[in-house]
């Protein structure tokens, strides 16, 4: 099947993004799409506003505060986690647990983000 007919929109920064949300009705975020693509297309969801947020890089990768800890933003790939070696020496389980997640194909493009909103690890 096809996704029903939606208005297509890439915002240029997170501003921009937060404000299409804001003012356009009937919007999904379409980051990597392994959940939100299966949807558009069996039609379960048909949204009007389809906003494409993989250009923003400020809510992609894995940072190493001072304090210790570490924040993985929501755009981060699921492979950018599973791949970095710092991260490992942290936090192991990580690396563990994404070897066990769909198929390397769908981890390339997964994001952590999606996989916790949508409780869908694919």
């Amino acid at each position: 099947m096809k996704p029903a007919a939606f208005e297509y929109h890439r915002p240029a920064s997170l501003v921009e993004a937060l404000n299409m949300l804001a003012s356009l009705d009937d919007a999904k975020i379409l980051a990597g799409g392994q959940s939100l693509g299966p949807m558009l297309n069996f039609r379960y969801v048909m949204p009007e506003n389809l906003i494409d947020i993989n250009r923003l890089t400020d809510l992609q990768g894995i940072h190493f505060e001072s304090d210790g800890s570490v924040r993985i933003a929501a755009m981060t790939r699921q492979y950018q986690i599973e791949q970095n070696d710092q991260l490992h020496e942290r936090l192991p389980i990580f690396r563990e647990a994404l070897r066990w997640v769909g198929h390397y194909a769908t981890r390339n493009r997964g994001t952590i983000g999606g996989s916790l909103s949508h409780l869908d690890p694919a």
